[in-house]
């Protein structure tokens, strides 16, 4: 068995544990739980429990991930609605009460306006249709595309003057203020980011504790495994020897050569150092490498 840490998480990888230490020493101090996994049951009903725990641990992941996933979506329609484009987003947190002007004769229009397109606007905009109040739009805000403008005129000729904005290329924004429902989604936002903030450290704290269990399910299984694939090598009764190894970085071809000289004579010659039919790499003696 072997052991490599992968570069540019040893942060991450310091704060994750197996039974209160390190993966690294738990691997090197292997000893088999015989309060989980009694010496005395058969193999196939220890190795279904690992892999029963294992499974359940999958699926609360999947539910995790799930939720948390769901919970973002919400969040990005909120956002995209709100920090979209001009032509397209909510008003509701641009757009103020004092910008308006609402009486039984007079309604006030917001106007997406394409900012190549603004001068034509001003020049313009009070003769598109009869009964424009004059010199009454007046610039709210503007992003990469669009200038969004408002405009105030006689409820009459509303219609008309949205067609021919349209055939202008100015955009006539439906909008109608309702400072209420803007507070709610401005809450529902904020609620949603507290509660991925929280799912998010939850999570976290669950994936550094189901990590030890993982782990330590798996060690189990390459310990079952060991046995066996000696037990079918070697034969009966048991007489070989499991250990883990370590190799400093680039050595381990030197390592490996070094073992094959050792072990490989005798029955183990049949063993040779290419793929089994497997597709995993054989050698003359049982071997598995581990990464954490």
């Amino acid at each position: 068995m072997e052991s490599a840490s992968a570069e540019g998480e040893n942060e991450v990888n310091a704060e994750l544990v197996v039974d209160g230490i390190s993966a690294e020493r738990f691997l090197t101090a292997f000893t088999w739980d015989e309060a989980k996994h009694p010496a005395r049951r058969p193999l196939r009903e220890t190795m279904e429990r690992l892999q029963e725990s294992v499974a359940k641990i999958e699926d609360d992941f999947r539910v995790k991930t799930g939720d948390l996933a769901s919970a973002k979506t919400q969040l990005g329609a909120l956002s995209r609605k709100a920090a979209g484009s001009l032509a397209t987003r909510d008003l509701g947190e641009i757009v103020q009460d004092s910008d308006l002007v609402n009486t039984e004769n007079l309604t006030t229009l917001c106007v997406a306006v394409p900012k190549y397109n603004q001068k034509e606007w001003l020049d313009t905009y009070e003769t598109l249709a009869q009964f424009v109040v004059p010199r009454s739009s007046k610039l709210i805000n503007e992003d990469g595309e669009y200038a969004l403008y408002t405009v105030t005129l006689f409820r009459r000729v509303v219609d008309a003057f949205n067609t021919a904005a349209r055939e202008n290329s100015f955009q006539v924004r439906e909008f109608s203020l309702d400072a209420e429902a803007v507070q709610a989604k401005i809450a529902e936002r904020n609620d949603l980011e507290r509660d991925i903030k929280e799912r998010r450290t939850s999570m976290y704290q669950w994936c550094q504790t189901s990590y030890g269990e993982v782990f330590g399910a798996w060690v189990h299984v390459c310990a079952i495994r060991l046995f066996v694939e000696s037990i079918l090598r070697y034969g009966l009764p048991p007489s070989f020897q499991a250990c883990v190894m370590k190799p400093q970085k680039r050595s381990e071809k030197k390592l490996r050569g070094i073992l094959a000289n050792t072990f490989g004579q005798g029955a183990s010659s049949h063993w040779s150092n290419s793929d089994d039919d497997k597709g995993e790499e054989a050698f003359p003696y049982v071997s598995f490498s581990i990464e954490i």
